[in-house]
């Protein structure tokens, strides 16, 4: 199994009870998992603990093999080859696309940044946009390029917060599809959260329904 949490718990500092409660999952190599619930479930936080921006009181995480956090591990969120795309995109505004796309690849030369900036570019088809600023870009061209900066440094998992909430409902349909293609060419094990069962619908290889931290169902996208 690519990725194997178990018994995960989590509680924020100044919460009564616990937000995430023997949260346990495997997921193999490529596979696509929504992470479906309602506002305060807890689904935002899964991601976080993944990536390392929350520390769970109690459970495990492997990702390919290797632990991530456990009673005695903890790799920092910079050392876990996990990319994130938030849900407002989080780009910097001062930034080209080039140079936020650009901004994550720390251990490379100048050569091989624009080789790679190349390569994600196509892959989300925005071949000629790296001179342009965000603000000239339309929304679902926002989330490609944030998508494109997530995936430039080759990471190990890719975890999107809500990508289609900032989206005018007559894009949604179309940008589900985009975003399922470009992940499954990239050949990257994904995991995304949602409250919008056409979400996970569309994109999902297997659904997990999340209800007050616990999760009640799994299962193919038959399940909802």
């Amino acid at each position: 199994m690519y990725i194997e949490i178990k018994g995960l718990y989590f509680k924020y500092k100044n919460a009564k009870e616990e937000t995430l409660k023997n949260f346990t999952m495997s997921i193999e190599k490529g596979e696509i998992v929504s992470i479906l619930g309602e506002s305060g479930s807890g689904k935002s936080t899964v991601l976080r603990v993944i990536s390392g921006l929350e520390v769970p009181s109690h459970g495990m995480i492997k990702i390919n093999n290797k632990t991530i956090i456990d009673e005695k591990e903890f790799i920092p969120p910079e050392k876990r080859g996990v990319g994130m795309v938030f849900q407002d995109y989080a780009l910097f505004p001062h930034m080209t696309v080039g140079q936020n796309i650009k901004f994550g690849l720390k251990d490379m030369n100048r050569r091989e940044k624009l080789n790679r900036l190349k390569e994600v570019l196509d892959l989300v088809n925005l071949e000629g946009f790296e001179k342009r600023y965000p603000y000239e870009l339309s929304g679902g061209q926002q989330q490609r390029v944030a998508l494109a900066r997530a995936l430039a440094p080759k990471p190990s998992v890719l975890l999107l917060d809500e990508p289609f909430s900032n989206l005018d409902a007559d894009l949604q349909t179309k940008i589900r599809e985009e975003l399922k293609k470009i992940i499954k060419k990239a050949g990257i094990t994904s995991i995304f959260v949602t409250h919008d069962k056409e979400d996970s619908k569309a994109i999902a290889d297997k659904v997990i329904i999340l209800k007050e931290g616990e999760i009640i169902k799994v299962g193919d996208v038959n399940i909802l």
